[in-house]
């Protein structure tokens, strides 16, 4: 009897162990790199609020792949709707294909609809996968499963203006992405279709941290499809300056062909 109580005891804690090792963070992770994001800026009702990338890993728990990726997502997608206007927080909708705790914080805490979250207004936030399944229990729990799954078709968010029925979407570019990454996450975290080996683990971790960074640093036009890179300021200037240096040139060639004309 005490031998039967024993191994129920030895295999729950393996059980939980297992648990643990696909739902906690990156265990052993890099420090973060230096970089400036700027805070989404947002109007709750009368208040106008900043949200930083620290305040959803606080949220989360700690600043992730997919937390970041999720920030990065918001922030391209109001810019492309919005502009330079400061949206309402009730005026914002997100639709996200992305099964995981890290983006689904990062979207509740930005929308106010996530919990514990004390907000005077609350925008929309929905996920529906890749096949148009449409996830409602979002507890860490239930979003396991289709976590397994996740593949770069999972990477796209729907930023959309409520008032309006504008939407963009946001999918993040392939290259982000090492390859064989997702493949390599589904043995280390999942022991899908076998359990990762000590170097897989390490390679995984070393791929983790870079794309995180890629996410914190990178800017939008590297990391997301359908964004233009931005004219060079250099360039601009120098432009500016070309056209200003013809226009006088073309003046005094002018200017000097009258001259000439009037002597004659």
């Amino acid at each position: 009897m005490n031998f039967k109580v024993a191994t129920l005891v030895i295999v729950s804690i393996l059980a939980l162990s297992l648990t643990i090792a696909a739902d906690a963070h990156m265990p052993g992770a890099k420090p973060l790199p230096d970089f400036e994001l700027t805070p989404i800026v947002i109007n709750d009702g009368e208040t106008e609020v900043e949200i930083t990338i620290e305040d959803v890993g606080k949220y989360h728990g700690d600043i992730c792949v997919c937390g970041s990726c999720a920030f990065r997502a918001t922030q391209s997608g109001i810019s492309q709707i919005w502009g330079d206007e400061i949206p309402a927080r009730d005026d914002i909708r997100i639709i996200s294909r992305l099964p995981t705790p890290g983006s689904k914080d990062c979207f509740q805490y930005i929308t106010g609809t996530g919990q514990g979250l004390e907000t005077n207004t609350k925008g929309e936030y929905k996920m529906i996968l890749p096949d148009g399944t449409v996830v409602a229990n979002m507890t860490k729990k239930n979003l396991k499963k289709p976590s397994k799954q996740v593949s770069i078709d999972y990477f796209k968010f729907d930023i959309c203006r409520i008032s309006t029925g504008e939407s963009f979407e946001v999918a993040v570019k392939e290259q982000v992405f090492p390859d064989g990454y997702f493949e390599l996450r589904k043995k280390v975290k999942f022991g899908i279709p076998e359990n990762a080996t000590s170097e897989e683990k390490a390679l995984f971790k070393s791929d983790w941290e870079n794309i995180r960074d890629r996410f914190l640093t990178s800017p939008d036009w590297q990391l997301f499809d359908g964004v233009e890179e931005p004219e060079e300021e250099n360039d601009v200037a120098g432009g500016a300056i070309f056209f200003s240096i013809l226009v006088i040139a073309s003046f005094l060639l002018v200017s000097l062909m009258y001259s000439k004309r009037s002597k004659e």
